[in-house]
């Protein structure tokens, strides 16, 4: 059978002894790491679990151990556990804090029931009820972390005036990249084959390598209230809001906030937030939020980059013979990405920062 042959087995043997190596090397590299945050905790975890689950298999070596449909059953069982910890560190992605040992230890207690079961019954029923509760979980860990990153977004465009490296949308597309690489498992260990194992141990190198970068360059926003919650659970700093804002504190906060944008163009810090404004203005967070999304209803990520996109077709109108990049424009308007004033100003002037600056000349 192709894939069961002597070749077939030298090549698997070399891929997973590199990939052993892999794991257990990015461990030691993000065991410094650890304390940065509970998020890069949580990968330190998912690293070297993977570097277990590759030790574990070595044991496969060993003749007699790999046609044995017991021991692959067990080794099914214990790999199994990697899904509730991999949804573990997305959900903290997305809700920074909601992960505690407590939560980790109860989901992945739930899906190590199987291990000891299959160990004293190796039957197929408990098999497939094991991976049928892995898939399961990590559906439902889907479906949480599609909420609370909407949620996620929300805040971000509600108390800052720039995404990058703070939006945590990318953790969707890694999370479709995590179910691919489970069906590429089950079907791998449904075919026992040398060389399907050695091509899903390879893409699961791939998908790390890319997760690892995207979760170097996120930044965690710092929270001082539980803002990231599940829809059900009532949000405390929701429970303590103040009464209702007057009109006449909205003309303040209104007059103010203009002289702050038109006059002391706050809007020209890359890294402005919300609560810059709110302290600049000498208000609260939650009075200014209320006004943007009430009485304007525009975030106030919206809001700032409206002013800054208006600063960028200003310097454009005036540049004369003396031209500018866009990369150049896009930093003087207080865009700190070339790729978000892009966006924000098709979305304000229905055309390209390119198609507008041509358009000024004539």
């Amino acid at each position: 059978m192709f894939g069961m042959g002597p070749t077939a087995e030298a090549f698997a043997h070399f891929v997973h002894g590199g990939v052993t190596v892999f794991f257990i090397v990015w461990t030691w590299l993000i065991w410094p790491l650890r304390k940065q945050s509970n998020m890069m905790y949580m990968l330190l975890l998912n690293m070297a679990y993977f570097a277990f689950c590759n030790v574990k298999d070595l044991i496969f070596l060993v003749d007699g151990y790999w046609e044995s449909l017991y021991w692959s059953g067990i080794s099914v069982t214990i790999d199994l556990l990697y899904v509730p910890i991999v949804s573990h560190f997305f959900i903290e992605v997305v809700s920074p804090g909601w992960v505690n040992r407590r939560r980790l230890l109860v989901s992945i207690a739930v899906q190590a029931v199987f291990v000891p079961l299959f160990i004293i019954f190796p039957t197929e029923s408990i098999y497939n009820i094991a991976l049928f509760t892995a898939y399961g979980s990590g559906v439902v860990a889907f479906v949480f972390v599609c909420i609370l990153m909407v949620r996620h977004r929300r805040f971000i465009r509600d108390n800052y005036s720039y995404t990058e490296h703070i939006d945590a949308t990318w953790t969707i597309n890694c999370v479709m990249l995590m179910f691919l690489c489970m069906t590429l498992y089950v079907i791998a260990f449904a075919n026992e084959t040398w060389l399907s194992g050695a091509v899903f141990q390879l893409m699961c190198v791939g998908a790390w390598l890319y997760l690892y970068a995207l979760s170097r360059r996120h930044r965690v926003v710092e929270v001082t209230s539980p803002v990231f919650v599940f829809p059900w659970v009532k949000n405390q700093a929701e429970a303590t809001d103040p009464e209702p804002v007057s009109s006449d504190v909205y003309v303040t906060i209104a007059a103010h906030l203009e002289d702050c944008m038109k006059v002391k163009k706050l809007y020209l810090n890359p890294k402005l937030t919300l609560q810059d404004v709110a302290t600049e203005i000498g208000t609260n967070r939650t009075y200014l939020s209320n006004y943007l999304n009430a009485a304007l209803q525009k975030t106030f990520y919206e809001y700032v980059n409206e002013f800054r996109i208006t600063e960028a077709c200003g310097l454009m109108d005036s540049m004369g013979d003396e031209r500018k990049s866009m990369q150049e424009i896009a930093g003087a308007s207080g865009f700190n990405s070339i790729s978000t004033f892009n966006r924000a100003f098709v979305k304000k002037t229905g055309m390209t920062p390119g198609e507008y600056s041509r358009r000024s000349v004539h």
